[in-house]
């Protein structure tokens, strides 16, 4: 791949990615906790059509940016480059995976939400035992969708922690070598460690003392570094010919 395609790659498929990430967030909730297993499936039922699109994103947009990643291999000689990358490969993989799974709540939050509007219909018109059938039901959909999403942010803390272990060992790479992105004054060897040690310190730290939803915010602070570097590396890529 030249230095154009690897440009592209490496900084649009992180961006496309990231958009599909800020629609998955909007659809489920900002504020929604991980936890809160009844307001995910009902988003995920009303914004169905939106969860698809952000999935495809994110799956694209990533794997797209791993190839423009591997594409960028020898830029810094040395093992620590080398294992960076597969670190970032293998924390795509992870987070391509729970994507996945996620959309699997999309189809259960429909019949989550049909369940629980059956059981409240049934207990308005004093049926008590259709409302108590339609509850069942909701309450097994509702466990069900519990383990899924405890899957999804298990994966997806694994897949951060990977990723953050990744960008640490390419910016120690690059930490001496004359690498620059878009804006040369901003050095690239040190942004990659920044948001390498952003996502390790969320996941070590923050999910264990703090709450795992606060790690996740934090997590959002280190992905967007990534996207800027990616940015800024790919711009400057671009720009040189082969």
């Amino acid at each position: 791949m030249d230095s154009k395609g690897t440009g592209i790659t490496l900084g649009l498929g992180l961006l496309v990615a990231f958009v599909g990430y800020i629609l998955w967030q909007i659809t489920i909730g900002f504020n929604t906790a991980s936890d809160d297993i009844a307001t995910i499936l009902s988003n995920s039922a009303s914004g169905s059509a939106m969860l698809q699109i952000a999935t495809i994103l994110i799956a694209v947009g990533l794997v797209t940016h791993l190839g423009g990643l591997i594409s960028t291999r020898g830029t810094a000689s040395g093992t620590l480059e080398s294992l960076g990358i597969v670190s970032i490969a293998g924390a795509i993989v992870i987070w391509v995976g729970s994507s996945g799974l996620g959309l699997s709540l999309v189809e259960m939050g429909d019949k989550f939400v049909q369940a629980s509007a059956g059981a409240g219909a049934a207990a308005a018109a004093g049926d008590a035992a259709t409302a108590a059938a339609h509850g069942a039901t909701a309450t097994t959909i509702a466990t069900a969708g519990g383990y899924i999403q405890a899957i999804s942010v298990g994966g997806g803390s694994i897949g951060a922690l990977l990723a953050g272990i990744g960008w640490l060992c390419i910016g120690l790479a690059y930490r001496g070598s004359d690498v620059k992105g878009a804006l040369s004054f901003i050095p690239m060897g040190w942004l990659a460690i920044l948001q390498g040690l952003v996502l390790i310190v969320a996941i070590l730290i923050i999910n264990t003392v703090i709450d795992v939803d606060t790690g996740n915010q934090v997590q959002g602070i280190g992905f967007l570094l990534i996207v800027i570097w990616s940015l800024l590396r790919g711009i400057k890529l671009m720009g040189e010919s082969d």
